[in-house]
């Protein structure tokens, strides 16, 4: 079964926008793990200036269904305010893949710079 992976890395512009920040991924990542079309949600960090997500989509449609409503969709209105730089890495997939090997297809991501 083929499905939609995503991946992101957003670094926190600042300590002072550490809270609004995790109070946004937190939210997010609700929405997410209740959304129709959601196979797999998973969150973690490096310290507390860089978040990460991977999540499995039943198909692009539910996937883009998430991003564009709610909590995420809110997320996004903030986040040049919020990070100053983010990856973003989509691809399909017949299975789940490990966080380890997640994470290593998004280190080959390019970053990108927000002003």
């Amino acid at each position: 079964m083929s499905m939609i992976i995503v991946a992101t890395e957003l670094h926190v512009r600042s300590f002072w926008k550490f809270f609004p920040f995790a109070r946004h991924a937190s939210r997010s990542m609700k929405q997410a793990k209740r959304s129709p079309g959601i196979i797999h949600a998973y969150s973690t960090n490096s310290g507390w200036r860089i978040g990460f997500t991977l999540t499995a989509w039943e198909n692009k449609e539910t996937m883009m269904q998430f991003r564009n409503t709610g909590a995420h969709k809110e997320a996004m209105k903030q986040i040049s305010r919020l990070s100053h730089q983010y990856k973003t890495l989509v691809w399909e997939a017949d299975a789940v893949p490990n966080w380890k090997d997640a994470k290593k297809k998004l280190d080959k991501a390019d970053l990108r710079i927000l002003k």
